[in-house]
């Protein structure tokens, strides 16, 4: 699971994935109501808004809360990660020991990809 399965490739989600592809984490951002939400969509879940823009995201952050999955050949770090934005999102932390994630470890975005398909924002250490 890379956390970003759910994001499906559609012409709402065009921007995002471009974006992912240059390198840049953008996230929507809501014209009537002001508000940044996660994941991308065509709609605000705040305000019910169709009026969705795009903002570069720095891509930083914090481990809100995070689980160890290690019934594969390695561990998996999972992790919600809270954004500066004031976004929360689900993820993978990646290319970490899973001794040294702890809640409130800063980290940052790193795209990767998966599986042949376009990069998705994977979290490291910083």
């Amino acid at each position: 699971m890379t956390g970003a399965e759910y994001i499906e490739n559609s012409p709402e989600t065009q921007p995002f994935w471009e974006a992912a592809a240059a390198g840049r984490f953008v996230l929507p951002w809501c014209r009537q109501c002001n508000k940044t939400h996660w994941f991308p969509r065509g709609i605000c879940p705040h305000c019910l808004s169709q009026q969705i823009d795009w903002k570069d995201s720095r891509g930083e952050g914090e481990i809100h809360s995070f689980s160890v999955n290690r019934t594969g050949k390695e561990p998996n770090v999972l992790a919600y990660v809270a954004l500066q934005e004031g976004v929360v999102m689900l993820t993978r932390v990646i290319e970490v020991d899973p001794a040294a994630v702890a809640i409130g470890k800063k980290v940052r975005v790193a795209f990767r990809p998966v599986e042949g398909e376009a990069p998705v924002p994977l979290f490291t250490m910083r």
